[in-house]
């Protein structure tokens, strides 16, 4: 246990230094957030009461879904996975120690928007705060599954890099977090229900700031929670046969 910590310390520092983990986890998302509040702030004050939330999923949705495939992608070509299983160090333990990094990083800048966005911009407080961090860590336990996912099945950057695309941007345009979604036309509203942003700012809504939406917070959590779990599940077996096909 003890190497494992010292293990997760150093990934957490490498992730720091590294210029594009950086980049995806801390700089773009917060300056991201700076501008897009200050927008929101100026054109639609509404979007103000729930900013803390919809800029928390962002972050989440990039740093997960952009930011760790990459890593993933760069230890199985350059062979470190490989180098770590002939020394005796279990695949699944380097797996863990990049989800939980990931999970710190994003859980941080998660908590730097809820506290400067009040502050900044005067936005509206999680009438929940209880629920609004069990939604919070249920849907950045599925991004991360997410990414990882797209981390593992992906044989290429190039590739690695288009699958995460496919899967931000749509994200971003599609679930509530940027305008409301009642004024897309109905396909994109069916498109944006695949994505769990979608369900989550609706949990967020619901159970942290008591705004009604068109379903339950409830089910809309459950919804983010299942598609986690099977992301993390397929992860786990693409893992397995990755590991198996580089021996």
């Amino acid at each position: 246990m003890k190497a494992f910590l010292t293990y997760l310390w150093i990934q957490f520092k490498i992730d720091i230094r590294e210029k594009g983990t950086l980049l995806t986890f801390y700089v773009v998302p917060l300056a991201f957030f700076l501008v897009m509040g200050a927008v929101f702030s100026s054109i639609t004050p509404e979007a103000k009461n729930t900013l803390s939330a919809s800029m928390g999923i962002f972050a989440a949705t990039m740093g997960a879904v952009l930011g760790i495939p990459t890593p993933f992608v760069k230890m199985k070509e350059s062979g470190v996975l490989r180098a770590f299983r002939v020394n005796g160090i279990p695949g699944f333990a380097v797996l863990f120690i990049q989800i939980i990094s990931a999970f710190l990083h994003l859980l941080i800048v998660s908590v730097i928007i809820l506290v400067s966005a009040p502050l900044i911009f005067d936005a509206g407080l999680p009438q929940n705060y209880g629920m609004y961090f069990v939604s919070l860590i249920i849907f950045l336990i599925t991004s991360i599954s997410i990414g990882v996912l797209i981390g593992v099945t992906a044989k290429s950057h190039s590739i690695a890099t288009m699958l995460s695309q496919a899967v931000f941007l749509p994200s971003l345009m599609l679930s509530g977090i940027m305008f409301p979604t009642s004024m897309l036309p109905k396909p994109l509203i069916w498109l944006g229900n695949i994505f769990p942003s979608t369900h989550a700012m609706k949990a967020f809504s619901t159970l942290a700031y008591n705004i009604k939406t068109d379903y339950s917070g409830a089910f809309a959590l459950t919804i983010v929670a299942l598609t986690g779990l099977i992301a993390f599940i397929i992860s786990i077996w693409r893992f397995q046969v990755s590991g198996r096909e580089s021996r």
